[in-house]
């Protein structure tokens, strides 16, 4: 039930006013208090919503560059052993030691162990040789950047005979 409104006047300033009854008196300042309370909560989540999001948007540019900086380095150790260090893909990483057996007296692995691609060092892992001209014996490229980051195996396809040096035929990203 609704209590009646009351007039009252104010004789220091000569005006009349209403005034709610004694019971109903204060209570918009709690009310404006809390609506208030309620709308910087609000806020501050979407605020929190916003920057999390901004913060995983920027990580997975950051792991995309590196994924990316990693296929380069692949392409261009895929790249030095199709050229000047072919004879090296018959052979496993461990056995690149100088002089490789199968090379000629000059020809140096080290290039092809680590190097630079944009501003990302990275290194060789492995190499496992695979059989030439069979599609289900790829040989097996594992790279790193040099500070651990990201790690990733690449399939070589190889082509070539006997009497010709191997080649890479194709490069294939094969997971972590």
């Amino acid at each position: 039930m609704a209590v009646p409104w009351t007039v009252r006047s104010c004789r220091a300033l000569g005006i009349w006013r209403r005034q709610a009854p004694e019971g109903e008196q204060g209570f918009l300042l709690p009310l404006a208090f809390g609506v208030s309370l309620v709308l910087m909560l609000s806020a501050l989540s979407v605020q929190t919503v916003a920057l999390q999001g901004s913060r995983l948007a920027a990580a997975e540019l950051e792991q995309r560059r590196l994924e990316d900086a990693l296929a380069s380095a692949a392409e261009q150790v895929a790249s030095s052993l199709s050229g000047e260090h072919a004879c090296l893909l018959p052979l496993a990483s461990s056995a690149w030691i100088a002089p490789v057996p199968g090379c000629g007296a000059g020809l140096d692995p080290a290039p092809l162990l680590s190097g630079r691609v944009g501003e990302s060092d990275y290194r060789l892992v492995s190499w496992t040789p695979g059989v030439p001209g069979v599609t289900g014996h790829p040989g097996e490229l594992r790279l790193e950047l040099s500070d651990g980051a990201v790690q990733r195996l690449y399939a070589l396809e190889l082509a070539g005979e006997a009497p010709q040096p191997l080649r890479v035929a194709g490069l294939r990203g094969m997971g972590r």
